[in-house]
């Protein structure tokens, strides 16, 4: 089951052949590798197009959104495998 979590967060990111693909990302004091990008989709909220990443760890799933407006970045779930 998935928890809200909502917080900002900054990512490492590669970008090849026209996608972008979150490596790792800091989330409080903590860093967490990327194992699997699981998928990815777009969502629109208003005028806002964000981008959301499906990804996991040996341990949990995550779901990160990246704004194309702000250029920022959001943890905004986590669950434990």
């Amino acid at each position: 089951m998935y928890s809200s979590i909502s917080e900002p967060i900054e990512v490492l990111a590669a970008f090849r052949k026209g996608r972008t693909e979150p490596m790792t990302f800091k989330w409080g004091n903590r860093y967490y590798q990327v194992k699997k990008v699981n998928m990815v989709h777009t969502e629109r909220r208003g005028c806002e197009k964000s981008v959301i990443f499906s990804v996991s760890d040996d341990a949990n799933a995550y779901r990160l959104s990246f704004s194309t407006e702000s250029l920022t970045w959001r943890l905004d779930e986590m669950a434990t495998l």
